[in-house]
């Protein structure tokens, strides 16, 4: 009997129906009818035996089990369940905590069972507990580990590297949030090893550590003489995307191998369906350890625009009307719990979003709530409106706000209590492990299945369900809201054929990377052979072309930068340069003819280094931009305002910076005409007509006129986050490829990047402390006191530690999050 089967009879059941409502809302039900649902698990259950396959035969009587477990206290099913099917730490926690009784021979043979699944201070499922050992002992050059969220995936990297007996190793991940979290775990797990994360800071050892993002890995493999023996992929979905950063992850990976054709891939992720999928050539056969039994099975609601609320069951896909809410926000602050995470996709409005929610919320008399406002409001600003908002126990979180602010607010919703709504969009969503016991989703759009499932998968942490202060399996069922409003979705706002992907947990994968094995060229060849609109059309070979041109740009890459008369060409291209002109080729020629005109100029290392920019990638090339963030720096007043933001940047405290640019801001605001600022399409209210195609008519101005300070400083605090930005993914490549091109000296590349020619100073900066943080520990006479040892491990004597001790929350937050001490 097949599960479609199964599920197809029972549906037509109306006893089974009306029993699966009331035990899906959690209702009253009869010992009669407790029986007959539990009978109902014991058939699906001996069906998933007969053929492992049918993982939803499994997934349906864990839920009847799982939720009369919990209704009734009665935990003897579950345990069961857990014992005979894998769910170990269920088992554990259940023995744990005496939820039932046993005979003690009982409690000797299921404690000395389980004794084997324990790992570290965990008990680990059937298949965690297969997968991991398999992982570490593999012998296969490529090897995949797919897994929900919180099952595993860091502890797993350091048992990998450490059974690699490899002398060369790079772990490879997304963020820089990411970056200085893996380092530091790395960091700690090898004492005795050389572990680096910045590509300068390789000095030709033969054996090391990295932890690196692509770009920092590629730019290490500018030098033809290095390789990795292994290459740790976290977050490998996002070979699939067809983002540059994708392309370059893609690249890092082929040109590893064609230099080192014996070295290993690690692939992690929670959401790859087919890890052949990944494959970046046909040599590769990639070995596939996949947990597809999920411990969590939420509770899905959906808000509607009358104010009624609803149950969705996705076995049945089916939803259950649950009663009136009242307004959006009343059904939110209704249905809170002590963690809530409000998802929203734009900036503009998790600000926004935020605010309504503040106004509905009293100030909570918590003396860290009000220590941690003083805290923003000196090192942030006065005027920034977190400095407000944690008073009432909520804050929000963007990726246009600094990096520094950020992660310093990830880590306080971390560690206070009191702090019980976090308003944010997927800035959150790779790599850090947040507190979250309820989620709201106030925006679907972009979200399919995969994305959807790990955003989910957020809520209730496996550690905080078995181990955390508020352990409790009740967190195996996350709560999970979608919430209709026509402000933060669309007009007529409907989330039900998106709740209804989630009836199955099976997704494909989407293919948008064509260095990829399994990108798909043909579909686009049909669908161009064979549609009757010419804009469709249009709009398919547009794509079509973009992926041509992309796999050929990347052979060329992998297969013959190396050939000398390749060399320039494939700088600009590495440079990330190519897709900000519309004719590259003769971009590359005209830069290849002048660069030697240029430095034969008596004035060449009197010229600061944007204007050398400005002088060998941009000047005279009027139509040939594609980004308009490039073409600025045409205007004389963008390349002075670009000379004093890096400056600030290494120099001015966060604080100093925001002053700095709300000072800017009203320069402009004051003028009598011509007060529109240009901001970009996340904060843009009003269009201007520029001449530009790519600015004119869109929405990516803002009138400083009608600013108040607050608002000014708010949007001082985003502008300084794209400006940092760009200097940081667009500007730097450029500087880069001037030092390369040797257009720039050694010592004005570093004071560019980094701040400082000192070069104590520069490898503090390479770890990631600021320039302002440096400036404070010199004039402190405290960067004495602390040292990069050989092995690229940070060390500070007692006078710092106490000298830290000293030193406000904030700065003691930024120390220790790049330096482990």
């Amino acid at each position: 009997m097949s599960v479609s089967i199964s599920l197809s009879w029972l549906g037509k059941d109306e006893y089974f129906l009306m029993l699966f409502m009331k035990l899906t809302k959690e209702e009253e039900l009869s010992s009669y009818e407790y029986s007959y649902l539990l009978s109902c698990a014991i058939t699906f259950l001996k069906e998933y035996s007969k053929d492992k396959r049918t993982s939803t035969n499994f997934e349906f009587s864990y839920f009847i089990i799982l939720k009369y477990s919990l209704k009734t206290n009665d935990y003897t099913p579950l345990f069961d369940l857990s014992t005979n099917f894998g769910f170990y730490p269920i088992s554990q926690y259940i023995i744990d905590n005496k939820l039932i009784s046993q005979n003690n021979l009982q409690s000797f043979l299921i404690d000395n069972q389980l004794e084997r699944f324990k790992y570290q201070d965990i008990t680990e499922t059937f298949e965690q507990n297969k997968f991991r050992k398999e992982m570490i002992s593999t012998e296969e050059q490529d090897n995949s580990y797919i897994a929900p969220t919180s099952f595993g995936k860091s502890s797993l990297i350091i048992d990998v590297i450490e059974n690699l007996n490899l002398n060369k190793i790079a772990i490879i991940v997304p963020t820089k949030s990411l970056l200085t979290q893996t380092y530091r775990m790395v960091s700690q797990a090898f004492t005795k090893e050389k572990v680096i994360f910045h590509d300068e800071m390789y000095d030709n050892e033969d054996e090391f550590i990295a932890v690196f993002t692509q770009e920092r890995a590629l730019r290490l493999l500018k030098n033809y003489a290095i390789f990795f023996d292994a290459l740790i992929i976290d977050e490998a979905h996002n070979l699939f995307d067809s983002s540059s950063r994708s392309i370059l992850l893609s690249r890092l990976i082929r040109k590893n191998k064609i230099r080192n054709t014996n070295s290993k891939v690690f692939y992690f992720s929670p959401l790859i369906t087919d890890s052949n999928n990944l494959q970046t050539d046909d040599r590769q056969e990639i070995y596939e350890r996949k947990i597809e039994l999920n411990i969590k099975e939420p509770d899905i609601f959906e808000y509607r625009l009358d104010g009624n609320s609803y149950l969705y069951n996705r076995f049945l896909n089916d939803f259950y009307p649950i009663g009136e809410q009242g307004t959006f926000l009343d059904y939110i602050l209704r249905n809170k719990c002590n963690k809530n995470f409000l998802y929203l996709r734009t900036p503009k409005k998790v600000e926004e979003l935020t605010f309504m929610l503040s106004e509905e919320l009293h100030y909570a008399e918590n003396d860290e709530l009000k220590a941690l406002s003083k805290i923003l409001s000196k090192n942030v600003h006065d005027d920034f409106y977190c400095v407000d908002y944690v008073k009432k126990g909520l804050l929000y979180l963007h990726g246009k706000l600094p990096d520094l602010v950020k992660e310093y607010l990830e880590y306080k919703f971390k560690t206070i209590n009191e702090l019980k709504y976090i308003v944010a969009n997927s800035v959150i969503l790779e790599g850090v492990n947040l507190p979250v016991d309820n989620l709201y989703i106030m925006n679907t759009f972009s979200l399919k299945g995969k994305e959807l499932t790990n955003l989910i998968g957020r809520v209730n942490r496996l550690n905080e369900v078995f181990s955390g202060s508020e352990h409790s399996l009740n967190k195996l069922i996350p709560k999970v809201h979608f919430v209709n409003t026509e402000h933060f979705n669309r007009k007529n706002s409907n989330m039900s054929k998106k709740i209804e992907l989630l009836k199955s947990r099976f997704f494909p994968d989407e293919i948008k990377n064509p260095t990829l094995k399994s990108y798909d060229f043909e579909k686009h060849e049909e669908f161009i052979e064979n549609t009757t609109s010419i804009e469709g059309r249009l709009k398919e070979e547009k794509v079509l072309n973009r992926a041509t041109e992309i796999k050929e740009r990347e052979e060329f890459l992998v297969n013959l930068s190396h050939i000398p008369e390749n060399k320039f060409r494939a700088a600009f291209i590495e440079a990330g340069l190519f897709s900000v002109y519309r004719n590259p080729d003769a971009v590359i020629e005209l830069i290849r003819e002048r660069k030697d005109r240029l430095v034969s100029l008596g004035n060449w290392s009197e010229i600061d280094v944007i204007t050398k920019v400005f002088h060998v990638f941009i000047e005279d090339l009027d139509d040939e931009f594609l980004e308009l963030s490039v073409a600025r720096l045409k205007n004389e007043k963008a390349r002075n305002f670009y000379n004093a933001f890096v400056n600030n940047m290494h120099m001015f405290t966060l604080k100093e910076h925001i002053n700095s640019i709300v000072k800017y801001f009203y320069s402009i605001k004051d003028k009598k005409s011509g007060r529109e600022f240009y901001i970009g399409p996340s904060y843009g209210e009003v269009a201007k007509d520029t001449g530009n195609a790519n600015t004119s008519g869109r929405l990516v101005y803002l009138n400083l006129s009608n600013k108040s300070q607050k608002e000014l400083v708010n949007l001082a605090l985003v502008k300084l986050k794209i400006e940092s930005d760009f200097v940081s993914y667009t500007l730097n490549q450029y500087v880069s490829l001037l030092e390369e091109l040797e257009l720039i000296t050694e010592d004005e590349y570093n004071k560019f990047i980094y701040g400082t020619s000192t070069k104590r100073n520069t490898e503090f900066t390479k770890l990631g402390l600021t320039g302002s943080l440096i400036h404070k520990l010199e004039n402190d006479k405290q960067l004495q006191n602390i040292e990069i040892d050989h092995l690229g491990h940070v060390k500070a004597n007692t006078e710092f530690k106490d000298y830290l001790l000293r030193q406000d929350d904030l700065m003691q937050f930024e120390v220790n999050k790049y330096l482990p001490i």
